[in-house]
């Protein structure tokens, strides 16, 4: 397989894509107009439109949503704005956690590629518990998250074992599934 481009300014999910999908990546750090709504997979179609419209050759993007059960799945894809919102964000939805008992959380991941005449989005979930941050080997909400039949953190994991079972690894061997098919 060739190098594959990802439009992304996330070093972290490169080393992630470049450890899952076992080939070379040429990163493209692009600003792309990204359309709001709760359905990821409109956003990541969205995005890979975009980022193919600007590098004009084949390219992957990938997005998350955070859907939180106790709140009927919000923020969704909008927990790029919680992040943003500084070094404590995680912390401070935590506290906005506080009153709910139920503190499952559905993360998905979805990609979404353009190969120059058709745009494939795939995505991975897995279902967890929010819980106050532990764990130093990590990066964005994985501190936060503990998966569904583990009592580790995404952040306390092993990198090996989080990229067997995590969202983004789901999302990326289905990835790799479809780039193999269209080889055929």
């Amino acid at each position: 397989m060739n190098m594959l481009c990802f439009a992304t300014s996330n070093k972290d999910k490169v080393d992630e894509a470049q450890e899952i999908l076992g080939v070379p990546i040429e990163v493209v750090n692009l600003d792309i107009d990204e359309i709001q709504s709760l359905d990821l997979k409109k956003v990541v179609k969205h995005k890979a439109e975009e980022a193919y419209r600007k590098v004009k050759k084949p390219v992957f993007v990938d997005d998350v949503s955070f859907e939180i059960k106790a709140w009927n799945g919000f923020p969704g894809p909008f927990i790029k704005f919680i992040r943003q919102a500084g070094n404590n964000s995680f912390d401070l939805l935590l506290r906005m956690l506080s009153g709910e008992k139920d503190k499952t959380v559905r993360v998905t991941a979805g990609i979404g590629y353009h190969d120059g005449k058709k745009v494939y989005v795939v995505e991975g979930s897995i279902i967890g518990k929010i819980v106050p941050a532990r764990g130093s080997n990590a990066w964005g909400f994985d501190p936060y998250v503990v998966p569904q039949g583990y009592t580790q953190t995404f952040g306390e994991m092993d990198e090996n074992l989080k990229n067997k079972i995590s969202h983004r690894a789901r999302a990326l061997r289905k990835f790799k599934t479809l780039l193999n098919s269209q080889k055929s």
